[in-house]
């Protein structure tokens, strides 16, 4: 018996092309190297910083995925990491990011890619 649930329905385009889908592993790949590829979005503080990100959560609904990422200066920092939101649609289209939180240090610390300077403590004889 012929069931319609099984058919398989194809989708075009406007030039009858079929309608290549990305899956939600690839919408998460997809925001990570969209933003270590474009990270002007970042606060100025953040330039030249190396920065990394990890995947916060990934939702899907019938038209987008929504992922959110964690974003912080690579090493050891201590505090809450930057929270950044993207929308994707099922195509791998980026309809929206936004920056939601910037990551916030544990104690005041300096943003830098250098090495900390040597601290010359000098001693005098009597």
């Amino acid at each position: 018996m012929y069931d319609r649930k099984e058919e398989k329905e194809d989708k075009f385009d406007e030039f009858l092309e079929e309608i290549q889908y990305i899956s939600s592993m690839q919408a998460r790949l997809l925001a990570i190297k969209h933003a270590r590829e474009n990270s002007d979005i970042y606060p100025s503080k953040f330039s030249g910083v190396s920065l990394v990100w990890e995947l916060l959560s990934a939702e899907e609904d019938e038209d987008y995925y929504h992922i959110k990422l964690s974003w912080r200066p690579s090493g050891r920092f201590e505090g809450e990491p930057g929270v950044e939101e993207f929308i994707i649609d099922k195509t791998g289209s980026i309809e929206l990011r936004q920056l939601l939180d910037e990551p916030s240090p544990a104690s005041d610390f300096e943003l830098s890619d250098e090495p900390p300077e040597e601290e010359i403590v000098e001693t005098v004889d009597r």
